[in-house]
């Protein structure tokens, strides 16, 4: 279930269009797709800094977004982002750069290919396309490599990823939501990715019409239209074809959260050493901002965001990957497990969010030893707990064995659901939360033995 439609934005904040939160002004930096230089880093420090409250998120796509912002800063802010290399124009449409590939390619040994490349060119025919700058904020494309850090659980409208069969590669064609959800519908060639990617989206517009509850991702509309029919549309023939995991009556892959990257991952012999660095909550200050880059540069790093609230930083050895980990924990990054705050999904909550009547992180540090154990009985989950500010869940759209939701200043408790679906228990304290979560965290783990 997705948000209720009056708590429902249908847009996304950028520098175009700056959103008001509790905290000023919201806006989301749209960044390149692979690395982002220390010296980008170090210029979006200094604007959370002179123009926001000095907080940066990083998002679920791999955005960073700045908070605290004005309108009597905001022009300060679009003049200082004209000057940097790398930062999306304010007069470009944001659904045209939301293309997101996997974190580490080009890096990766365990890769197909190396998708950069393909992005970039993906990136340049949608942006050549006038008609699809009617695409809704969030329509999202993925490019996977095929490595260890897909992006399965990304509920992508479009996905194309990596398959080898023998010598080729392919990128295999799938429509809607994450990995278990989405619609295969064929395979194309590494080049051709962004000529079908034009004709899906523009077949998206067609069909989805202009009314005032047409759909705003490919899920929905194939709720309403049928795959052969939306493929007509499309008009693609044979220019996709078939692959063996659309065999009639095969199932859709298992889905699994990605494991938690935290800490040093070893490449091979001529491969680069990885750090994972988590960000408590998606929340960062622009001092961590700022070692991060400083760091990053004394090192010749590498930075790589990713969708799962964890930087990587690609270090060209073992020893400096490792001195990257012990520095950078210093400054209040995640850097080891077992750590009870990566078990929970919390939003910011009141006085950053107006429609926000609790402060979920804050009591999330209450509840991170039950996350952790409601985290353990469910298998192939990484979160054991959504705390949401209220029923829109912006800090998580996943099923969740518990998710808090704020209303009037107390928590309702929704089981196996999403925030907008039937609570099971309304009106608690935190403190009563946490007592009736200990209560299911025993019962899920009888069961889960039996």
């Amino acid at each position: 279930m997705s948000a209720p439609a009056a708590l429902r934005r249908g847009w996304c904040p950028s520098v175009a269009r700056p959103m008001p939160s509790g905290d000023g002004l919201l806006v989301r930096l749209n960044l390149p797709a692979d690395s982002v230089p220390p010296a980008l880093l170090h210029a979006i420090a200094f604007c959370a800094r002179r123009f926001g409250n000095g907080l940066v998120d990083l998002t679920r796509r791999g955005n960073l977004q700045l908070r605290g912002l004005s309108e009597a800063t905001m022009p300060g802010l679009v003049e200082a982002l004209s000057s940097f290399d790398g930062v999306a124009s304010p007069h470009e449409p944001e659904s045209l750069r939301d293309v997101m590939m996997s974190p580490l390619s080009g890096l990766d040994p365990k890769a197909i290919c190396d998708v950069r490349p393909i992005v970039r060119a993906l990136r340049e025919r949608l942006a050549s396309e006038g008609s699809l700058r009617a695409l809704p904020a969030k329509f999202c494309f993925t490019v996977e490599d095929g490595g260890d850090f897909g992006l399965e659980h990304v509920a992508a409208d479009i996905r194309f990823k990596a398959r080898r069969d023998s010598t080729d590669i392919s990128f295999m064609v799938a429509l809607g939501g994450h990995e278990g959800q989405a619609k295969p519908i064929g395979a194309c060639t590494p080049a051709s990715v962004p000529q079908i990617a034009v004709p899906l989206a523009l077949a998206f517009l067609e069909l989805r019409g202009t009314s005032e509850d047409a759909p705003r991702r490919m899920a929905d509309l194939l709720k309403r239209v049928e795959t052969e029919t939306f493929l007509r549309s499309a008009g693609l023939g044979s220019r996709l074809s078939r692959y063996p995991e659309m065999a009639e009556g095969a199932s859709s892959p298992l889905l699994r959260e990605p494991a938690q990257p935290i800490g040093v991952i070893l490449g091979g012999e001529n491969d680069p050493a990885y750090c994972g660095l988590a960000v408590p909550f998606g929340q960062m200050t622009a001092g961590q901002l700022d070692d991060l880059a400083s760091h990053t540069e004394a090192f010749d790093g590498e930075v790589r965001l990713t969708p799962w609230r964890v930087i990587f930083v690609a270090n060209k050895s073992a020893i400096k990957a490792l001195d990257t980990k012990f520095e950078l924990e210093a400054s209040g990054f995640i850097t080891r497990l077992p750590d009870a705050r990566l078990n929970i999904a919390a939003c910011p909550g009141k006085p950053a969010c107006v429609r926000g009547t609790v402060s979920p992180r804050e009591d999330a540090l209450l509840l991170g030893p039950v996350a952790l154990g409601l985290r353990l009985s469910s298998p192939g989950r990484v979160i054991g707990i959504h705390i949401s500010g209220c029923a829109k869940g912006c800090a998580r759209s996943a099923v969740t064995k518990a998710t808090l939701v704020g209303r009037e200043g107390r928590y309702d408790l929704v089981i196996d659901g999403v925030a907008g679906d039937p609570p099971l228990r309304e009106g608690l304290t935190v403190q009563e939360a946490k007592i009736i979560l200990e209560q299911l965290e025993k019962k899920f783990h009888a069961e889960s033995r039996t």
